[in-house]
């Protein structure tokens, strides 16, 4: 058949033909006209929606995914890729920010991204400022909502604000500006969930907070006081707050005190510093909270939490070694809606497993019959006998994994 006549051919059959080249031929074939290139995207571009680029691409591939660039729904760059050396040894490239440039101009054209990771987490970069050129390629794509960046090294962050549409960022970094994150949050006000790294917000939540009218989860990890805390009371539609850090006592407190007067607040996990007695009393205002992580150091506090009867997930880490058994069979009387309870340490009675199931054998019947899923410290010192409800197991326990506590959700 003659080139003149190949154009003539319908689309399914021009994309049956794709099945009979070698990868090189197809890349030609993509790259002959514009219709060739649109049926090689509705052949390949399945292959390319969720993609990733790290050291295992081969350069073929690579040129695939340019092509196909407007089918990329989900990527995941590894900037590690970008080392010299690799390049050298892989693609016989010698100028990694060549392909770096190449990339950027790629991803300007992928119109129908919804989410970006970009990750710099082993090698020092020869070239300058990817993250900055990274984030300017893909300002103008008004389908992105959710990006990841990583990073070891320290780089700025500046061009955030260039972005518009975002709903879910996360910002792992080991520095980041406060105007560059206050910039980012002006320009995207339907922005919902804000994941910060340790350390890299110091003093700057007060500056974002009148930004975020609509933010929903908040998590980061950082070294403040009270006044540190504070401004994320301020946050109008906050549903779930994870913290993780070092604190002094009583730290938050003045955060506690103005989150008990918005009751929407579902899950708090305070990953660091046991509670104090006040700031207890003031947790167990949040009436609608169904989700707790935290520290505690009295069997007092642990009983306060008795009060939060909308609860359905409770991990515990005691940092004394008190008895907990009264205080915790206490709240799982009064928290009916328990399903999940993680106690990382403290010290139980040799009855406390058996006391469990007895409350919970006590609604055994009807709608509300209850069943719970229970972690302890070490699950050898406890009567392993379990009670079964109707057949089923009311009562799932098993010893306490660090992994577990980590990775709660």
């Amino acid at each position: 058949m003659s080139a003149s006549h190949i154009l003539d051919l319908k689309d399914d059959c021009l994309r049956y033909l794709l099945d009979y080249l070698s990868t090189e031929d197809q890349i030609c074939y993509a790259q002959a006209c514009q219709r060739f290139r649109d049926v090689f995207i509705d052949w390949a571009g399945r292959h390319y929606r969720h993609f990733t680029i790290d050291e295992k691409n081969s350069r073929q591939e690579l040129i695939r995914f340019c092509i196909c660039r407007e089918a990329v729904e989900e990527l995941t760059i590894d900037l590690d890729h970008f080392d010299s050396s690799r390049a050298l040894r892989n693609y016989g490239c010698v100028a990694p920010l060549n392909c770096f440039s190449i990339l950027s101009l790629a991803l300007t054209g992928m119109t129908n991204l919804r989410k970006l990771i970009v990750k710099q987490l082993k090698f020092m970069l020869l070239f300058a400022q990817p993250f900055e050129k990274t984030l300017a390629a893909v300002k103008d794509l008004k389908q992105l909502k959710v990006l990841e960046l990583h990073a070891i090294d320290d780089f700025t962050f500046d061009n955030l604000g260039q972005l518009k549409h975002l709903e879910e960022l996360h910002l792992i970094v080991k520095t980041l500006s406060g105007p560059a994150l206050t910039n980012c949050c002006k320009s995207n006000p339907n922005l919902r969930h804000l994941h910060l790294g340790f350390s890299s917000v110091q003093r700057i939540l007060s500056d974002i907070a009148p930004h975020c009218a609509n933010l929903e989860t908040l998590q980061f990890g950082m070294i403040g006081e009270a006044p540190a805390y504070k401004a994320i009371a301020k946050l109008p539609k906050l549903r779930q707050l994870i913290y993780y850090g070092i604190r002094s006592t009583n730290s938050f407190l003045p955060l506690l005190t103005g989150l008990a007067a918005r009751p929407q607040l579902q899950r708090l996990d305070i990953d660091g510093g046991s509670l104090s007695t006040e700031e207890t009393r003031q947790l167990v205002r949040l009436s609608g909270l169904q989700q707790l992580k935290c520290f505690c150091s009295t069997a007092e506090c642990v009983e306060m939490l008795a009060q939060l009867t909308q609860l359905q997930a409770l991990s515990i880490w005691m940092s004394s070694r008190v008895d907990i058994s009264a205080a915790m069979l206490r709240v799982i009387g009064e928290c009916k809606q328990l399903q999940q309870l993680r106690i990382a340490s403290g010290n139980l009675n040799s009855d406390f497993i058996n006391d469990v199931s007895e409350i919970l054998c006590a609604n055994k019947t009807g709608p509300d019959k209850r069943s719970l899923k229970l972690e302890v410290p070490v699950l050898k010192y406890v009567t392993p006998k379990l009670q079964l409800i109707e057949g089923n197991q009311a009562l799932s326990c098993s010893e306490f994994e660090l992994a577990s506590w980590k990775n709660s959700n």
